[in-house]
């Protein structure tokens, strides 16, 4: 095999990891953040609400700051009694638990999808 030949598959071989490690992917149980709703904004299309989750960053959470989309497939719920919210009742100053799917698009704060929000005040 020539260099040339050699340095092409090696080169593939680096993209393709690339592209793989591109979107994190979060663990589907984890809380992603726990803290406070600092702000809270309409989509575009009126359906998804991103809420701005601020927090310390814990032993059991894997961000301290991070924009969550709540989509429809997006549960709420208050911890206490698990009673079922809508993402309407979500608030500036709520504290709350956020469990993140999908991947996370990665900047600062992280952004990423709501699985579930928990309201724990």
């Amino acid at each position: 095999m020539n260099i040339k030949k050699t340095l092409i598959i090696v080169l593939t071989a680096v993209l393709a990891f690339g592209l793989v490690a591109c979107g994190e992917n979060i663990d589907k149980d984890k809380i992603g953040i726990r803290g406070e709703i600092t702000n809270l904004s309409q989509g575009q299309d009126n359906k998804v609400i991103f809420i701005l989750v601020e927090g310390d960053l814990e032993s059991d959470t894997a961000y301290d700051k991070t924009s969550v989309a709540i989509t429809g497939k997006t549960k709420v719920i208050y911890k206490g009694n698990k009673k079922k919210l809508s993402k309407e009742d979500l608030k500036v100053g709520m504290k709350v638990e956020v469990v993140m799917e999908g991947p996370v698009r990665e900047s600062y704060p992280v952004q990423a999808d709501a699985k579930e929000v928990r309201v724990l005040e």
